[in-house]
């Protein structure tokens, strides 16, 4: 397993780039305005620094403002364009993989038509989100949500993920255990990564009270560690392990504190 870092939207990725590679080689660009929002420059500068410092990429498709269970056509259709062109960002890029979060509800839970709706609506998103990964050979993960109003249940779960993968069945579609968002539901994480078995092919690491989504350091929450990459050794995860702590100083004491317990199973 290789310890690798998401960049931090509130500061310029070329400023977080070149401080986070002394430390790490693997980064996760968030692609978010203006952060790492898709432009010729911007492609220019990320390649460059990739190729300056022996990088390996990944990238998180934009969240802010997407839906991709919209029950307004318009709204779903920016928010899958927004997706569909990540996609494409990403390999000109190089990166490994694109992380994508599925759809929240947009209604009252008590509209069960509308829920209906939202979710047939999540599922043709996917299908297109899959179609285009497959054009661009890209691998596209989907993340397991924490347990939050808007989120529908079945993705804080992890019962969705296993439905969409399975059903589209195709090596460019699989899962992104995002371990934080678990640890805020009552589903213990080393029982989520049974679920999800060999579809993980991507992990995020922060820790939290097992409430609230905090994104704080990795080891300093309540997050059962070791148990967690024991799981993950036992499917035979080799992948990254992106922290999303949200200071360079906090990832580097994650990495100290996580590494010897991977260590440990190797």
């Amino acid at each position: 397993m290789l310890y690798g870092v998401s960049s931090a939207i509130e500061l310029d990725v070329k400023e977080f780039i070149v401080s986070a590679a002394a430390t790490f080689n693997a980064i996760e660009l968030v692609s978010e305005f203006p952060h790492v929002h898709y432009s010729t420059p911007n492609v220019s500068l990320l390649s460059e620094l990739k190729r300056s410092y022996d990088l390996t990429y990944t990238m998180h498709a934009p969240f802010c403002s997407v839906n991709l269970a919209s029950i307004n056509p318009k709204l779903r259709k920016a928010s899958l364009n927004e997706i569909l062109n990540s996609i494409t960002y990403a390999r000109e890029l190089g990166c490994e993989l694109v992380v994508v979060h599925p759809g929240i509800v947009s209604h009252p839970r008590s509209l069960q038509k509308f829920e209906r709706i939202s979710k047939e609506n999540q599922r043709d998103s996917f299908l297109r989100i899959c179609e285009k990964a497959e054009a661009e050979k890209i691998l596209v993960c989907i993340e397991n949500m924490p347990r939050f109003p808007p989120a529908f249940k079945e993705t804080w779960t992890g019962d969705a993920l296993v439905e969409i993968v399975d059903e589209l069945r195709s090596r460019f579609l699989q899962v992104a255990l995002d371990v934080g968002h678990c640890n805020t539901t009552d589903v213990p994480t080393p029982q989520m990564i049974h679920k999800f078995g060999a579809r993980i092919k991507h992990v995020h690491i922060h820790d939290n009270d097992g409430f609230r989504e905090m994104h704080a350091v990795v080891g300093q929450g309540s997050v059962p560690w070791r148990a967690v990459i024991e799981a993950l050794n036992k499917i035979g995860y080799d992948g990254l392990l992106i922290d999303e702590h949200r200071t360079i100083e906090g990832q580097k004491r994650g990495k100290e504190y996580l590494e010897p317990i991977i260590q440990s199973f190797c």
